[in-house]
């Protein structure tokens, strides 16, 4: 018996692939939301806020006079600018956490791997 057996020696690439598996989602949903919040920073006039800003009416129920209207949309589409400035930034930091989780984990495991093989194979036990 030139290598001894454990009985738990899957367990570790289990850990690492879930590991990379959680590293890609945080990565894939951080992208997609950088770049959601980019379309939304670049075309505000896309975003929900400014497609319904037209459809405002005063508290007293009646229809904003068209100098309202216009201030509305003009202050709807800053905030669509300001939120998709922050959806990039919080898109960017999802990437920047997520990256680094998800190339070392599977480095780590990929680096296992021939480990795990020659352990599991008839000419290793």
């Amino acid at each position: 018996m030139d290598t001894q057996h454990r009985s738990g020696r899957w367990l570790p690439m289990v850990y690492y692939y879930l590991a990379t598996a959680i590293g890609l989602v945080v990565l894939l949903v951080g992208l997609i939301g950088g770049l959601r919040g980019v379309v939304n920073a670049a075309l505000p006039e896309l975003s929900s806020d400014v497609r319904y800003s037209s459809y405002l009416i005063k508290p007293d129920g009646t229809q904003l006079s068209p100098v309202d209207e216009q201030k509305a949309r003009a202050d709807a589409i800053e905030r669509a600018r300001l939120g998709g400035y922050a959806e990039a930034l919080y898109g960017s930091v999802g990437v920047l956490v997520g990256l680094p989780i998800f190339i070392w984990h599977l480095r780590q495991a990929r680096r296992r791997e021939p480990e795990l093989i020659a352990g599991a194979s008839p000419s290793g036990r």
